[in-house]
């Protein structure tokens, strides 16, 4: 989990040093006057410097360096930041705002800050809501979008990135910072970096395969690169997804099948809550509770599959009883082939995304 050290500037002009996985949201704790001690009587406070690090432990490092620095020094730093942060890129561009970017951008405006965020969508209104309700900024037109970053998700449809990628030519041709990171199901980089005719040389390009419940934070998300990218890259996309969930790295030839199980998956996985609430309506129980009751069993079963690290049909074997009234509902599960018809959903899932890659 990524953390940031953070500068603050009190009111009487004092710097007060700290940690934390959200600096906005601790910067309005301070602001609450339920911060540190020493920011209590000196609010209100502004964030003047950021730094990401990798986890907590590389951050109480970084934090305990720079709190050994003199006023000047830390000044200097700050100085230094504010510059940057005024001539250099926003840290991420989103173009495309539907479910899935819009899942994305939520958890990127919570990793770097809504005011390293810049999105864009042919709907401009709906773009412009979702700014509006997360702090980052919304402009018109995919070129200026990616102008203003330094990671450009293309989060649009299939059939259209290559129009998409097309724009973003004379951009690239023009700024060669940028790495492109695709989250669009069944096409490769290779086929991407077809469509950057006329560039003199060979954009970074990563590609993502997310799925929607990142948009709280608990997503399953594929990142995988061509041989020669640079870890940075990757890093860099990790620190932007650091919110979304759990973030694996694959090779490419990996990214179809991932994407029929997690992709793909959520849609799969709903309807057999409503289905088991649906069974608890009929056997008595009020539509509401049973639809809790569903979601949480199915959240609390993958939390075990994840935490206990045990094989599904040994945890199911758990759960059954000799005669038992669980063993007799697997058995009508088991009669009405519920375990192919998940096999088959993956399968058709997977060949339908790799059609989508060569159309």
């Amino acid at each position: 989990m990524a953390y940031w050290v953070y500068i603050l500037r009190c009111a009487d002009g004092t710097l007060y040093t700290g940690i934390a996985a959200d600096v906005d949201k601790r910067a309005a704790v301070h602001n609450r006057g339920r911060g540190a001690k020493y920011t209590r009587s000196r609010l209100p406070v502004e964030v003047v410097y950021r730094e990401a690090c990798p986890d907590k432990g590389a951050a109480l490092r970084r934090e305990y360096r720079i709190k050994q620095l003199s006023r000047p020094q830390k000044l200097a730093l700050i100085s230094i930041y504010q510059r940057k942060q005024g001539s250099v890129m926003k840290k991420v561009a989103f173009i495309g705002t539907g479910n899935m970017g819009g899942a994305l951008i939520q958890a990127a405006c919570q990793a770097v800050g809504p005011d390293q965020v810049v999105i864009t969508d042919r709907d401009a209104a709906r773009a412009q809501t979702l700014a509006d309700q997360l702090g980052c900024t919304a402009v018109s037109g995919n070129g200026e979008a990616a102008r203003q970053a330094e990671y450009v998700f293309l989060c649009v449809k299939p059939q259209v990135m290559a129009g998409v990628v097309g724009e973003l030519v004379p951009v690239l041709a023009q700024q060669r910072d940028k790495v492109l990171v695709t989250i669009a199901a069944g096409i490769r980089i290779a086929t991407l970096r077809g469509w950057l005719e006329g560039l003199d040389y060979a954009p970074a390009v990563l590609r993502i395969m997310p799925n929607t419940p990142a948009s709280i934070g608990m997503g399953m998300l594929a990142l995988t690169g061509e041989p020669e990218a640079r870890e940075e890259h990757f890093q860099g996309v990790e620190d932007i997804l650091a919110k979304a969930g759990r973030v694996e790295r694959l090779s490419e030839n990996q990214m179809d099948a991932f994407s029929a199980i997690a992709g793909c998956g959520p849609a799969f996985v709903y309807p057999f809550i409503e289905a088991l609430a649906d069974g608890g309506v009929k056997v008595g129980l009020p539509r509401q509770q049973a639809m809790v009751y569903a979601a949480q069993m199915v959240l609390g079963s993958a939390a075990m599959v994840l935490e206990t690290g045990k094989h599904p049909g040994q945890l199911k074997d758990e759960v059954c009883s000799p005669g038992g009234s669980t063993i007799a509902g697997v058995a009508v599960l088991e009669e009405k082939a519920f375990r192919s018809a998940a096999i088959q959903a993956v399968e058709a899932a997977f060949h339908k995304t790799v059609e989508l890659g060569k159309s």
